[in-house]
Order: structure tokens, then sequence, then C-alpha cells
């Protein structure tokens, strides 16, 4: 598409589809309310996805110039719409959208078509067929094959191609990449979701144990009064569990009225992710019951033993207070004698209470999984996709071809002062897994591993060798997981529809989707295709030009690449912003909850030792050892969490479509570690003005018993 933007006429990857005004099987999508106009019927008359038309800026009425190949003509725009081929707006062989109104697709009329490219009409190359009825097809995120039905209609389908010598490529519904993408991000968001739910309430349920002890506590001596006044323990009992019904009934209610206004947010913020209006936004009543129910549930069991714990106080040990005169381990003693007094009387304080203090480990490592992994996931997938087109491909913009269209992008080169290289990209492969199953991956052509204009990352083995016996290919991790195939293998595979037996001498990394690596020569050779397309590096001053926009088919310059790798990854990690944020608070809630605790439940020894001469300034020293060391345990049991949590993030996320590597980046392990320490040492100050405020002759004046 050339568009006039404010530095002139620019060039815009496109494509195009030619569409029947009475078209069945492929029709473009105007929902009412979220679309304009119409479909095209003249031949001068275009649709324009809406995915781009804010980002250009276009309505109805406005006239815009298309090309394909070396043709161009200026249509009337019409109508704004979607498509099914276009749910999400990459072109093909890409899972990374580019940045907006850098990818434009248009609806034209079978009149258009023909008028763009000067084929006759009627001409195509797709055709779709609508069968009778609809037979089952595979879907690529089960595990269950189901495409038997669809496979017999496929297979005359092809017999009825080989007959009449006809090459194409045969797909069914389940192969429609854009739908799959959707449909895996759709699973991998409702896998994540029953972990995610597990962790909230499992820290829930941590923070109401804790803090209902801390409660039954504090009541000790009025649960005493109150047993000593004939009261028995079943109704104690009764009582306190009354205390986390109320607490999780008002959550309930709470989560019950913000929940559509939350759903509502995230369904705006994810379409305006993927660019498609989302219609449907009802929530089912058995939906809240869902919900609702396991909470209370976790609720009502979390309170179960502090209120079993307070119905089992003595009275007599109470009132005495003897339950407030506590002897510290000697083996505590002997270990920390050699340490300063503050730094050893802040250990054998953190530790006196194991149980709650693995407790308190344990919340922060959920609450920090919840945080870190989705950090650890985003900056992993970052460095390693970002990174590997950032510093290991030096090209500056990928002009795609059509057949025998290369030397004219070299010649182009050559008067530009510009390097070229050629390349073969063509998502044509073909394998079976061992389910039976036909995977499609993408074949990637290159001259040379070492020193072009991309390199690649290999993981393990080498890269291909010329004049071997059988081609050699490198795979990248994903498929290699997936097939269980190992280095020095020799597979057979379908390469644009002929079989091939290739070996197998590399693992690379850094691949989206599944890709298989050959030397440009070998792949020529298998294929007959000389190049897809051609890398340019610009020398300073050139830049792409129309002249070359109308002799490709396409084009893709790396830094718009970058930028909508890099706008996918932080829109993607902002829809989790809310689930990390939460994990944030409860790790706060968790260090607070400690740190009162802490106080609340050494009132009597710490009044004791101000009534001996401890100053407030050496009891906080005290505190602050105790914050530093729950912190430090606290955040490396996090970190380690949060990597397990990513590597299972991404594990629910990964299918043979979309792999997800996970690279461990220390940066982050170390903000998530520091981050937990400046949280704890932020509590101290709480403690020490609960220390300010504490009455010492009260605490105290039981020592005499």
């Amino acid at each position: 598409m050339f568009f006039q933007g404010e530095d002139g006429e620019e060039i815009i990857n496109s494509m195009w589809h030619g569409i029947p005004e009475d078209a069945n099987a492929d029709r473009v999508w105007m929902p009412d309310e979220h679309a304009q106009g119409r479909v095209a019927i003249a031949a001068n008359e275009i649709v324009i996805d809406a995915h781009v038309t804010d980002a250009l800026e276009l309505s109805i009425g406005d006239t815009v110039k298309i090309g394909a190949g070396s043709s161009s003509a200026e249509f009337e725009l019409v109508g704004i719409g979607y498509h099914p081929l276009h749910v999400f707006m990459a072109p093909e062989g890409s899972l990374f959208p580019p940045e907006e109104g850098e990818y434009v697709v248009g609806y034209l009329s079978e009149l258009g078509m023909s008028r763009l490219t000067g084929e006759e009409i009627g001409s195509s190359n797709t055709i779709l067929l609508d069968v009778e009825g609809t037979p089952s097809f595979d879907l690529p995120d089960t595990e269950e094959y189901e495409g038997d039905e669809i496979d017999e209609i496929k297979q005359l389908v092809s017999s009825s191609l080989e007959s009449e010598e006809i090459d194409a490529r045969v797909r069914d519904r389940g192969q429609n990449e854009p739908i799959e993408v959707m449909r895996q991000d759709l699973e991998g968001a409702k896998r994540t979701t029953v972990p995610f739910t597990v962790m909230i309430a499992a820290i829930a349920s941590i923070t109401i144990v804790l803090s209902l002890q801390r409660l039954v506590q504090s009541q000790s001596k009025e649960i005493a009064v109150l047993r000593t006044l004939g009261v028995d323990r079943i109704s104690l009992l009764q009582g306190y569990l009354f205390a986390p019904i109320v607490i999780g009934a008002i959550g309930c209610i709470i989560g019950c009225l913000i929940g559509p206004w939350g759903m509502n947010w995230m369904l705006d913020f994810y379409q305006n992710i993927v660019g498609l209006p989302i219609t449907e936004r009802e929530v089912p009543f058995s939906l809240y019951a869902t919900v609702v129910i396991p909470t209370m549930l976790v609720v009502f069991i979390s309170g179960t033993f502090p209120a079993w714990k307070a119905s089992r106080l003595d009275p007599l040990e109470v009132l005495s207070g003897q339950s407030e005169m506590r002897v510290g381990s000697n083996i505590l003693r002997k270990l920390t004698s050699w340490m300063p007094t503050t730094l050893g009387l802040s250990i054998r304080s953190s530790v006196r209470k194991p149980i709650r203090l693995a407790m308190t480990f344990l919340a922060v490592g959920i609450s920090l999984m919840l945080f870190g992994s989705i950090q650890m996931m985003s900056a992993g997938f970052e460095d390693t996709l970002v990174g590997g087109i950032e510093d290991d491909q030096s090209w500056d913009a990928q002009v795609y071809i059509s057949a025998g269209g290369e030397y004219e992008v070299l010649s182009w080169a050559e008067n530009n002062s510009a390097t070229a290289e050629l390349i073969i990209e063509m998502p044509l492969g073909m394998v079976e897994d061992s389910d039976g199953v036909e995977r499609l991956f993408m074949m990637v052509g290159l001259d040379n591993y070492d020193s072009g204009m991309r390199s690649v990352n290999v993981l393990e083995g080498k890269t291909p060798d010329e004049g071997s016996d059988l081609p050699q290919v490198m795979m990248d991790e994903g498929a290699m997981n997936f097939l269980n195939w190992e280095i020095g293998d020799k597979q057979t595979v379908l390469l644009n529809g002929e079989e091939t037996e290739v070996e197998i001498v590399g693992i690379t990394r850094g691949e989206l989707s599944r890709t298989m690596y050959f030397l440009r020569a070998d792949l020529t050779e298998l294929t007959g295709v000389n190049a897809t397309s051609v890398y340019l590096e610009l020398p300073e001053g050139v830049e792409v030009d129309s002249e070359l926009g109308e002799i490709s088919v396409g084009l893709v310059e790396r830094q718009t690449l970058l930028n909508g790798i890099k706008s996918l990854i932080e829109q993607q990690t902002q829809l989790f912003q809310a689930i990390m944020y939460l994990g944030l608070l409860f790790t706060i809630a968790v260090m607070l909850n400690t740190m009162i605790m802490n106080v609340a439940e050494r009132d009597f020894e710490l009044a004791t030792l101000r009534v001996l001469g401890a100053s407030t300034g050496r009891l906080a020293t005290m505190l602050l050892f105790e914050s530093l060391l729950i912190g430090i345990i606290g955040g490396i049991v996090g970190v380690i969490f949060a990597y397990g949590g990513a590597v299972g993030l991404a594990a629910s996320f990964s299918s043979w479509q979309f792999y997800v590597p996970i690279v461990l980046v220390p940066s982050v392990a170390y903000q998530l570690l520091i981050g937990v320490i400046i949280i704890a040492v932020a509590m101290t100050p709480i403690g020490v003005w609960r220390l300010r405020k504490m009455d010492l002759v009260e605490k105290v004046k039981d020592l005499s018993n």
C-alpha cells in the first residue's frame, strides 16, 4: 500500500483478498457497532481491515493507492471490517504483528482483484471448499486427534490434485494459524487460571490462619475467663468458626460486585491487543457459584485450626502468666554464642516458632511466584527473541519477492550501494509427530550462518555443511522437544509436498514458531525455489522507496519488526499486571503481618528487656536484623518459586504453534530478591512504633508470678 505520510509517500507491507459479493465460505465480517460501510462490489472499491484504519486515519470515502507486484491502482474505501484469516494481524509465516499501521490487509471484489493484478476474473491462488455438514478437524492444542473426518476429505482433494498434476498445499480449518494462535492463547489463559487461583487461595489461607492465631492469642485471657465462667469448648469453637465465615462472606460479596467491572476492563484491554470486538460479555450464574463456593470452603477450613486452638486453651496456664514465659533453646544459644548479642538474639527470636516462620516463607514464595513468574517469563522471552534480532541480525529491510523477482531487487541494491543477501522462507514443511498428527513448520535457507546478515543462536551441535550425503539441517528447540528428536537423527519430512530425508546436526533457540534451517543451496535443490525474499543492509542516507515497493510483493523493516515484538510482549505483560501487583500486595501484607505478630507475641520479652535497661534503638536494631533475615531467606525462596512458576507458565502457553523458552535473566532474580528485602526492612518502623507505644507496667506486672 502506498500511504502519504508526513515524510512523503510511504510503502506499507500489505495483503489483498479478492472476494466475490455473494461469497459463502470466504466473507468479510462486519459486526454491528464495530464496523462501517459495506463489502466491495465494483472494480474500484475496497474494504480495509479495521485493525489499521485508526492508525492510518482512514475513513469511508477515502481514496487509497495499492499495489501488487509491479502494478498499482487507486480504490475507493467503501467499508471497514474484519476477516477470520486475520484475527491476529501478522504476515503469513510470522507470529508477531508489526506496529499498528505497518501491515495492511484489504478486501477487494473479484472485479477489483482482476483490475489490480491483470488476471482473468475467476482466477485464484486459493480455493475454499465448504462441504456438507461440519466434519471434525484436529485441534492442535489437544493431545487427542480429532481430524479423522476431515482427513478423508483432504485425501480425496489431494488425490484429485495429483491426478491433474497440480502442485498445491491442502489445509483444513485446524491449520488456520491466526485462529489457532488465538485458540492457544485462550487455552493457555484457561490453564493458568487454575494455578493462579490456587496460589491466591493458598496465600489467603496462610494469612487467615496466621491472623486468626494472633486474634486467639490476643484474646487468650478473655477466653480463659469465659472457660472459668463455665462456657464449654464447643461454644467457643462455634464462635471462632463464625469469624472466617464472616470474612469469606464479605470478601465474596465484594468480589461479586467488582468482578464484572474487572472482567470488562480485562476484555477491553484484550480487545485493544488483538483488535477484534468481543461481543459476548455475560457472566453466567454458574461461574459465580464456581468461584464463591471454593472460596468459602478455603476460608472456613483455614479458620478451623485457630478456632480449635482457642477451644483447647488451658485457663490456669493463661491466667497464671505461664503462657507468656518461654525458655530459649540451648542449642540455638550455643550456635549463636560467637555472634554479637543483638544479632544472636535476633536469630534466636526469629526461629523460635519454626512452623510459623516456614509458613511465612511459603507465603512469600507463593506471592513472588505470582509476581515474579510473569516478569521472568517476559524477560526471558524478550532476551531470547528481541535480543536475537537486535544482536544476531544486521539487515535493515526484508523484501519479499515473487518467483524470479530477486534480480530486480539485487539491481536496486547495486544502484543504491546496499548489501543484499538472498533467503528462502517457506511455511511448507510438514512432519508427523508420535501421535500421527501432521505438524507444519517453517523452512529457512541461508547462504552463511557465521557471517551473514542473519546469524542463528545454535544451542547445541553445529551449523549445516555442504556436500553431505543427506541435507544437513538445524531445528529449533521447541520442535526438538515436541518431536523427541536428537542431534544425529536422520528423519523423513515433507518439504513442499515431497518426502525428504534430512540429518539433524544442530538445535537453535530464538524462534517462536517451529523452524528448520537449511543451507540455501540445499533447499533450492529440494524445492526448486531460488529465493523468497532478499535481506538488504542499507547505507546511511538510503531508505526504502516506492521503486523498491513496486518491484516487491511486500516489505518489512527490522526496526518495525522489533517494535512490534516489544509492543506485543509489553501488552501481554500488561494483561497480567493485575495478577503481578496482586502478588506484590500479598508480599507486603505477609511481611506486615509477620512484623506485627513478631512484636505482639513478644510483648512480654521486649518489655522485660526495656525494663532491664535495653534501649529502644538496640531493640530496633534487633528487629531490623530479624527483618533482614526473613527478607533474605524469603527472597531466595521467592526467586526459586518464581522460576518454577515461570517454567510452569511457559509450559502452559507452549504448543507446536507457539513455544515459549525460559531463560533465567539474573537481573530479574536480583530485582525480586532486593525487592523482598526492601519490603521486609520497610516494615521495621512499624515494629519500632509499636515498641515505643508499649505500656511497660502493664506488660511486666505478671513477672512476680
